[in-house]
């Protein structure tokens, strides 16, 4: 039987995606798992796998590089090479043309209400409608819909005068003959000045910078969060001696190879909280808070002004060390912007880490579909009061939750951010 091939949704608010580019032909043989094309989405460049092995057929007419895509729409079959396919209709095919619907139909059934016929000098050749001042739409020469008498407009007619800059002194501002008179004069004498009386126009030239669809569509999704979403944010600042250590401790383990980054430390750590409040590990959907079983954790990755979050998946059962390398996976891919639909997708946590960047704290906008997003900045070596009033420097964090308030009160969010402070002050647990 035919496997019907689409783009996956990867996101709540995606709808369409671009195709970048094709990678294979109509006819061509494939494996399961073979990446066929590379998408452009809400989120990043990403390429869309084979589900099975087969034969690349029936690609749906206009399916073809750079077009747009509706989510789960079938663009081609994988199928055995003897198996004949359905044929799809051209792209778009079944899209209502909101254009040729008439504004004025009447529906059920009724005929369509008809405007006027137009003629070639544009003025209707049925009933007039009438103007502000009850006057008919038909006037001659410019500034219609203005106060003018008709001798005012025949002569700004011939002056070439634009109505609209003319002050009227006639009764309610109508503008009379000795208006466009006094104007006309007053310009020519402005025109007649000498250029070096003229004060001059400075422009400033500009410069345009075309959005990619993942700008366009980031900026769409951040928009609308922050306009649908009621949010507040939390700061505190952690003591990091111990995690450091850990980091130290773990890249000195034999076979290790690595040293697990501060956000593969950040990752762990909150993953580990969010076991303990499920809350976080929530969105808000349809007046309903829903939970997510599974903890999926998203990096904020950055690269040539393109913003995506891969999702570290079930970020609670890895040890640090398989966080780490999915981390550095993830930064490679990062470089060329090129990740899988399944790295992009099912994020329920996230976190933004702008430290190596020299920030020390900002706050992070919530991602659709999350009821909190972790901002961590750079670790500052700062004097902190120990336990026996001495003074010590110690290398401190800030982090900052920002939550939904519809899912989360300050109550719950500071627990959180409590939990996640203990367990980087105390990191035995996130080994």
């Amino acid at each position: 039987m035919a496997i019907e091939l689409f783009i996956h949704k990867m996101s709540e608010h995606m709808e369409t995606a671009r195709i970048v580019q094709w990678l294979v032909q109509e006819g061509e043989t494939v494996r399961q798992f073979q990446i066929l094309m590379e998408v452009e989405t809400d989120k990043a460049v990403a390429e869309l796998e084979s589900p099975a092995a087969g034969v690349i057929k029936g690609i749906r007419p206009g399916a073809v590089d750079g077009a747009e895509v509706k989510v789960g729409e079938v663009i081609a079959f994988i199928a055995a090479p003897d198996e004949p396919v359905p044929t799809l209709p051209p792209l778009g095919a079944n899209d209502v043309n909101e254009k040729n619907l008439s504004p004025f139909s009447t529906g059920g059934g009724q005929a369509e209400t008809q405007l006027p016929s137009t003629s070639e000098d544009g003025l209707g050749e049925g009933p007039e409608l009438p103007s502000p001042e009850g006057r008919g739409a038909r006037g001659e020469g410019e500034g219609q819909g203005l106060r003018a008498t008709p001798v005012a407009r025949r002569v700004a007619k011939e002056l070439g005068v634009d109505l609209s800059q003319v002050k009227g002194t006639g009764p309610d501002g109508r503008i009379k003959e000795e208006d466009v008179r006094a104007y006309a004069e007053s310009s020519k004498n402005l025109t007649q000045q000498p250029a070096d009386s003229l004060s001059p126009i400075r422009t400033t030239q500009t410069s345009s910078i075309e959005l990619t669809h993942n700008q366009r569509l980031t900026g769409q999704r951040m928009l609308e969060s922050v306009q649908t979403a009621p949010q507040f944010s939390l700061t505190l600042s952690a003591d990091m001696t111990r995690a450091l250590r850990l980091q130290e401790s773990t890249a000195a383990q034999p076979g290790s190879g690595q040293r697990p980054s501060v956000t593969a430390i950040l990752v762990k750590a909150a993953a580990e909280a969010l076991k303990h409040h499920p809350r976080v590990n929530a969105a808000f959907v349809n007046n309903r808070i829903e939970a997510y079983s599974e903890i999926h954790v998203g990096v904020a990755l950055a690269n040539g002004g393109e913003l995506v979050a891969p999702v570290i998946r079930n970020a609670d059962r890895l040890s640090l060390e398989q966080v780490s390398h999915q981390i550095e996976a993830f930064q490679e891919k990062g470089q060329h912007m090129r990740f899988t639909l399944e790295d992009l997708s099912g994020g329920t946590f996230t976190i933004s880490n702008l430290g190596m960047y020299g920030i020390e704290r900002f706050n992070a906008i919530l991602i659709p579909g999350q009821s909190a997003i972790l901002a961590a900045g750079k670790i500052i070596k700062m004097p902190v009061a120990l336990d026996d009033s001495t003074l010590a420097l110690r290398p401190i964090i800030y982090l900052t939750l920002t939550v939904d308030h519809r899912v989360l009160d300050g109550v719950q969010a500071a627990q959180f951010l409590s939990e996640l402070k203990r367990l980087l002050e105390t990191p035995s647990s996130i080994s």
